[in-house]
């Protein structure tokens, strides 16, 4: 992958950030607060990995909510190694069988159809594809607009981690609680690629997009993402957590 290539992919990608006034891909989202609860398959993970989050939720091109388009989740554990280094994973709609966790696949919500990686995770020395699987018996689930309607997410899905070509082994339920602050969700800078748990193949989109992110429309550095992220780790920490969850009101 040449470092020329990148650059040119990645002013394609900010030419059209700055066309749209926003991120050129999943320009609309909404955040929430999660909670990560570790199962018994957990111990593939790596310990920090676990407990509160921050989720957003996205659709990949903007389309209108009635037509279908691959939608997004990324995940972020803040402060996962340490103050301000974090763990990131971007997963999008997509399949669940060992080829088709590879295509990105347009949904009719966020409960259509399985999240992966779409490309693989070298993790413990393997190479993995993450998953992130919907819970079951809800239909295609809620649309863009109506989760910036909630005041909480209330949506479940259950990691997983997939070899290849083996099936899909649950490591940790995630629960969506309340929902977070617009602004500083949108100024996230998601990247999976610095941390130590990380895609072990990148392609030429992946390292434009990457470019991108870390930019503002017009090309100005986006250096409110350090900011943002800690704004949002402490809206996301419980204040008061109700009986049974470990999620409760967002912080003022």
């Amino acid at each position: 992958m040449s470092s020329s290539a990148a650059t040119v992919a990645a002013e394609l990608f900010r030419g059209l950030s700055h066309w749209r006034g926003r991120r050129a891909f999943h320009p609309y989202g909404v955040g929430f607060a999660g909670e990560l609860e570790r199962l018994d398959g957990g111990a593939a993970l790596p310990a920090e990995i676990g407990g509160e989050a921050i989720v957003r939720l996205s659709r990949s091109l903007g389309a209108p909510e009635w037509l279908p388009d691959p939608c997004g989740l990324a995940l972020r554990v803040p402060d996962a190694y340490g103050p301000g280094s974090h763990q990131d994973l971007l997963l999008a709609s997509s399949g669940q069988a060992p080829l088709a966790r590879h295509l990105l696949l347009p949904s009719r919500g966020f409960y259509d159809r399985p999240y992966s990686s779409i490309l693989p995770y070298r993790l413990a020395g393997k190479m993995v594809v993450m998953l992130a699987l919907p819970k079951r018996g809800r239909g295609a689930g809620p649309l863009l607009a109506e989760l910036r309607e909630r005041d909480r997410g209330d949506l479940e899905f259950e990691l997983a981690i997939a070899s290849l070509r083996g099936a899909p082994r649950p490591v940790a339920r995630l629960h969506l609680g309340h929902r977070l602050p617009a602004d500083p969700t949108e100024r996230l800078d998601f990247d999976p690629c610095q941390q130590r748990w990380r895609p072990g193949a990148r392609g030429l989109a992946q390292q434009a997009a990457r470019a991108e992110l870390r930019r503002q429309p017009g090309g100005a550095r986006l250096g409110v993402c350090a900011a943002a992220s800690a704004r949002l780790a402490q809206a996301a920490r419980p204040v008061a957590a109700p009986s049974g969850s470990r999620l409760g009101s967002l912080a003022a």
